[in-house]
């Protein structure tokens, strides 16, 4: 079984393959500024338009922030976050108190469980207490069981040894970048390890972002 993130005007799903089977430890990497919580709103948005439940824990922004900054994008979740279907949420408000939440914290809460994708942005260590990425990792794949789980991550903020552990612990990796093309600053989505799919995959995506209307999946071939 898969989950589809297709949205009508918008080619990202066929770049991507076609969808998402379940089960998957689905990790994107990028440094800051890269696009991170962009492709994580776009998945989430996609999914919730295709009657899939999510929850999307952040490291960054309130709820009211998220939503603004949906609604700039083009991908609104108000409705989604009212009615239920999408769980908005921070380790903080998941423990009412203001310590640090730890994984186990977090993926036994019942609100968490119920839903089909979870996403969190971003797995950091400051995210979470008593951080240890092997049984982070090990956990979150389990939790996948009949899910799918995304997280994003700056390899910038870990060292070399927990960045390789992840890579090894991923079922799929995505990374985000950029760079100057003819003077012009151009983004790419790389699938780098994308093993199950729907249908074919372009490996590089090159991407703009446009208010109003978010990821711009620019012109390109499709391998």
């Amino acid at each position: 079984m898969f989950f589809s993130f297709k949205i009508d005007g918008d080619e990202l799903d066929k770049r991507m393959g076609g969808g998402v089977y379940v089960g998957q430890l689905f990790t994107i990497f990028g440094d800051n500024s890269e696009g991170k919580t962009l492709l994580s709103l776009r998945l989430a948005y996609g999914f919730l338009k295709n009657g899939i439940s999510v929850s999307y824990v952040s490291s960054q922004m309130p709820v009211r922030e998220f939503v603004s900054f949906s609604e700039a994008l083009g991908y609104p979740v108000l409705n989604s976050v009212i009615s239920g279907s999408m769980l908005y949420i921070t380790p903080v408000f998941i423990l009412r108190r203001t310590r640090k939440a730890n994984l186990d914290e977090l993926i036994s809460n019942d609100r968490i469980k119920e839903k089909s994708v979870l996403i969190i942005d971003s797995l950091n260590p400051g995210m979470f207490r008593d951080f240890e990425i092997n049984s982070y990792m090990e956990r979150l794949r389990k939790f996948s069981e009949n899910r799918v789980v995304i997280i994003t991550a700056n390899q910038a903020s870990m060292d070399d040894a927990t960045v390789l552990r992840m890579n090894q612990l991923s079922t799929t990796i995505v990374t985000l970048h950029s760079k100057e093309l003819g003077g012009i600053k151009r983004h790419f989505i790389d699938l780098v390890k994308y093993p199950m799919v729907v249908r074919s995959i372009q490996q590089s995506i090159p991407f703009r972002v446009e208010p109003g209307r978010g990821l711009i999946v620019e012109i390109s071939s499709v391998s």
